[in-house]
């Protein structure tokens, strides 16, 4: 597993903003709170959004609008106050957490975490309009039976995540996982060295063995494992 890149300076992220491919739109970064998001690179904050570098070496970048194109002419809006509300929704849809997340890694444990949380978010304005409706003495059963819904997608979903992690299998793909073997990798690297390894040999060994880990068949190899463990 390779160490991670050092962060960007000021100096980097501008010139990586003025040499963006052409037709860009958006730009995926890492702000200071550590979240992902797609920015306007007029809106990138060159002193602490980290500009995320694909394996390729250049940025990722969206270019025109998300989705597949339309196969007959968008109709333009009437007026010009529906073409603001036009605009907001596709800003809102272009930087939506759950939709990001769900474009890099549908089955990823950050995915799970950004539904759980757009279904809570979900179930709290639902349950808020119901108090609102009782107050003014209006009918709720409606109400209840959305919230009801919302309510069991959440079960359902922490329901099935609970059902993986017991099952024993571990998501090699998320986070959680990557900083513990890389964790691991380090542990194993000292105890190395403290056996006496001569760095390059340690460098050597390390040098195959992310080799290794990189080969398509490793992942499968170990999830098939996982799952013979638990059967």
């Amino acid at each position: 597993m390779t160490k991670p890149a050092p962060r960007q300076s000021r100096t980097d992220r501008e010139y990586i903003l003025a040499n963006l491919p052409s037709g860009t739109r958006r730009v995926q970064v890492i702000n200071d709170q550590g979240a992902q998001q797609y920015k306007r690179p007029e809106d990138v904050d060159v002193d602490s959004d980290e500009i995320v570098i694909a394996k390729d070496g250049t940025p990722v970048v969206m270019r025109g609008k998300p989705g597949r194109k339309p196969k007959s002419p968008t109709l333009q809006p009437v007026t010009s106050q529906i073409a603001e509300v036009v605009e907001a929704r596709e800003e809102h849809l272009e930087t939506n957490d759950v939709i990001l997340k769900v474009r890099q890694s549908a089955d990823s444990e950050d995915t799970l975490d950004a539904v759980l949380q757009g279904l809570a978010l979900e179930a709290a304005s639902i349950e808020f309009d119901r108090i609102e409706a009782q107050r003014h003495g209006k009918e709720t059963s409606n109400i209840s039976t959305k919230r009801a819904r919302v309510l069991k997608a959440m079960a359902d979903v922490i329901i099935k995540r609970k059902q993986t992690s017991e099952g024993g299998v571990i998501d090699l793909e998320s986070a959680t996982f990557e900083t513990l073997f890389g964790y691991m990798l380090e542990t194993f690297k000292g105890a190395m060295a403290k056996g006496g390894c001569r760095a390059e040999q340690i460098e050597q060994t390390f040098t195959h063995l992310v080799s290794t880990l990189q080969e398509d068949n490793w992942k499968e190899e170990a999830r098939s494992r996982m799952k013979d463990k638990t059967k």
